[in-house]
């Protein structure tokens, strides 16, 4: 009667740590932080400093805006799967590009928000500062790949950004121009989303973000 119940438990406990999993590796997220007031703090974005709602001139729905010297995560327990694509819109004001210093995104292995992060794990970095670089990697791999996109030409207006993870792969894609497509993770790390604003920028510059989107399994 014990094993019988031993064994019971056993099953039922392997059938949670199933849907678990499963769980965890199918991604459906949406966030255009639309359901917000202006000024509000969205509830899916932590933070070491400031979340704000904002509508940028000239631009249709509600944005992220991205303080300098602040990094911002998806407010998710559940780390990413190992499979999945990522995508969101940045968009950069400015008189000129390079009023804004480097903008960094990518995957770490941990979900806090203590700090700034630029150049973290699994990264992409946005030279604004030098109008057509973009420098893709991971240092923990001491791998880095610097690459050029016209950066200049994306100003005041929306850059769509597309992250597709296989594994250990990224490919990455700035409206559909793909720029890499290397290993950029450890074997069984762990991938949570950041952003980091600017580590400055001149009076009247900003950065945005919005229209995050995942799929994954």
């Amino acid at each position: 009667m014990k094993k019988h119940i031993l064994i019971t438990r056993l099953l039922i406990l392997f059938s949670s740590l199933s849907i678990f999993q499963a769980a965890a590796q199918n991604i459906d997220f949406n966030e255009d932080f639309s359901k917000y007031e202006i000024g509000a703090t969205p509830r899916s974005i932590k933070t070491n400093g400031a979340a704000t709602i904002a509508r940028p001139n000239g631009q249709q729905g509600k944005w992220l805006l991205l303080q300098d010297n602040i990094t911002y995560k998806l407010n998710r327990a559940v780390p990413l799967p190992k499979s999945f694509t990522f995508e969101f819109d940045i968009l950069a004001q400015a008189e000129q590009i390079k009023d804004i210093s480097p903008v960094s995104f990518g995957f770490v292995k941990d979900n806090a928000a203590r700090e700034y992060i630029s150049n973290g794990g699994a990264f992409v970095q946005l030279h604004y500062y030098d109008a057509d670089a973009v420098n893709i990697g991971n240092y923990d791999l001491k791998k880095e790949a610097n690459t050029k996109f016209d950066l200049s030409a994306t100003a005041n207006r929306p850059l769509h950004v597309r992250l597709v993870v296989s594994g250990n792969q990224m490919a990455v894609y700035l409206d559909d121009t793909k720029l890499a497509d290397t290993m950029l993770f450890q074997p069984q790390a762990a991938r949570y989303f950041y952003i980091s604003g600017p580590f400055t920028s001149k009076p009247g510059a900003q950065v945005y973000v919005s229209n995050f989107k995942i799929a994954g399994s």
